[in-house]
C-alpha cells in the first residue's frame, strides 16, 4: 500500500514552493522607482499592469496542483491494482486525457483565476487606493507592496503580494497599532513575537517605536502571513487534487468496464480530533454506493473536500474516504487522502 501521508506531504510542499516562487518572481520583476513614478500621478491601474498580475504569474501553482491530481489518479489506480477477468487480469490505469479529467483541470484553473489571480488585482487596487487617499509617501507604499530588500539574501521580503485583501489589511492595521502604541497589536496571531518586548517597553515608557523597527516587525508579519496563505492554498488545493484524481481513476475503471459500479462502495472517515467539524464527525462511518453523494451538514459531497460543495464543508477538510471494490474472492480497498 502506498504511503499516502508521505505522498500528501510531498504534494503540499510542491504547491507551497510554487506559491513562494511565484510571489518572489512578482517582487523581483519590477523596480521601486517605476512603482513610485506611477503612484506620483495616482496611476494605480498602471501599477497593476506593471506587476503583470495575470494567470501566468501563478502558473507554477496551477501546474503543481495539476501534478497532484495526476499523482492522485496514479495512486488510486495502483491501489485498485490488477482486476481479475475471465482471460486473466487487467491492470487499472489512469488517463489524464479523458474528457472528465480535462474538465476537472479546466475548472480548477478557472477557480484559481478567481480565487488567486483576480484576488491579487483587487488587493493591490485596494491597498494603493487607500494609501493614496491617506497621502502615504509613494516610496513607502511601493515598499509595502513588493517588500524590502533583505541585506543578507539581497532578495525582497515581506510586502502584500500573495495576500488576500483582508490579509493585507491585517498588516496595515498592525503598522498603525505599532505607531499608536495600541496594545491590540499583541493580539495578532501572525505577528513576530520577537518584537513584543520592545513594543511593551515603548507602551510602558510612552516612547515611540523607531520607524526602522516598525518596518522590520511588519516585514516579518507579512512573511508569516504569506507563509500562512501559501499553506492554506496548499492544504486545500493539493489534497483536493489528490482526492479528485483518486476518485477519477476509479470512475475511469468503471466506465471502461474494469470495475463493476454495483460492486463498489465508499465510507466517510472523519479525522476524529478536536479540529474536526461537527458535521464531519457526524458523517463518520456513513456508507454510500460509489456514484451516490454523502450527506454532510445538509450538503451533498461526493467525497471529502469535494470542490462542488460549500467552502464551509470543504476548505482544509482532513477527512478521508475508503472505497471498497468487491472482486468476488478479493476485495480491493482504496484508502483516501486527508
Amino acid at each position: 500500500m502506498a504511503d499516502l501521508k508521505k505522498i500528501q506531504a510531498e504534494q503540499e510542499r510542491a504547491v507551497v514552493r510554487a506559491f513562494r516562487e511565484s510571489v518572489q518572481s512578482i517582487r523581483d520583476q519590477v523596480t521601486i522607482q517605476e512603482i513610485v513614478n506611477l503612484l506620483n500621478v495616482g496611476n494605480v491601474i498602471g501599477v497593476i499592469d506593471l506587476l503583470q498580475l495575470d494567470e501566468s504569474a501563478f502558473q507554477g501553482v496551477t501546474e503543481a496542483i495539476r501534478q497532484a491530481y495526476i499523482t492522485g489518479g496514479l495512486t488510486g489506480a495502483a491501489q485498485v491494482g490488477a482486476v481479475p477477468v475471465i482471460t486473466g487480469t487487467l491492470v487499472v490505469r489512469f488517463n489524464i486525457t479523458l474528457p472528465r479529467a480535462e474538465r476537472w483541470l479546466a475548472d480548477m484553473s478557472s477557480r484559481m483565476i478567481v480565487e488567486v489571480f483576480d484576488e491579487q488585482r483587487a488587493m493591490v487596487r485596494s491597498v494603493l487606493t487607500d494609501a493614496l487617499a491617506k497621502g502615504t509617501n509613494p516610496r513607502t507604499s511601493a515598499l509595502d507592496l513588493v517588500g524590502r530588500v533583505n541585506r543578507q539574501t539581497r532578495k525582497r521580503t515581506g510586502g502584500f503580494i500573495g495576500m488576500t485583501e483582508q490579509q493585507s489589511r491585517w498588516s496595515v492595521s498592525a503598522r498603525q497599532e505599532l505607531q499608536d502604541l495600541n496594545p491590540n497589536y499583541l493580539t495578532r496571531e501572525l505577528r513576530d513575537r520577537r518584537f513584543d518586548a520592545a513594543f511593551k517597553r515603548a507602551v510602558r515608557d510612552g516612547t515611540q517605536v523607531p520607524s526602522a523597527q516598525i518596518d522590520a516587525a511588519i516585514v516579518q508579519m507579512q512573511n508569516n502571513t504569506l507563509r500562512y496563505r501559501g499553506e492554506v492554498i496548499s492544504r486545500t488545493e493539493s489534497i483536493n487534487a489528490l482526492r479528485s484524481g483518486q476518485v477519477e481513476s476509479i470512475e475511469q475503471a468503471i466506465e471502461l468496464g474494469e470495475v463493476e459500479q454495483g460492486d463498489t462502495t465508499k465510507e466517510w472517515d472523519a479525522s476524529g480530533d478536536a479540529r474536526t467539524r461537527e458535521t464531519h464527525a457526524a458523517a463518520d462511518g456513513q456508507k454510500r454506493a460509489f456514484d451516490q453523494p454523502f450527506s454532510v451538514g445538509g450538503s451533498a459531497l461526493m467525497y471529502p473536500g469535494d470542490p462542488g460543495g460549500p467552502a464551509s464543508e470543504t476548505i482544509q477538510c482532513r477527512c478521508t474516504q475508503t472505497v471498497s471494490i468487491d472482486f468476488g474472492a478479493r476485495v480491493a480497498r482504496v484508502e483516501g487522502f486527508g
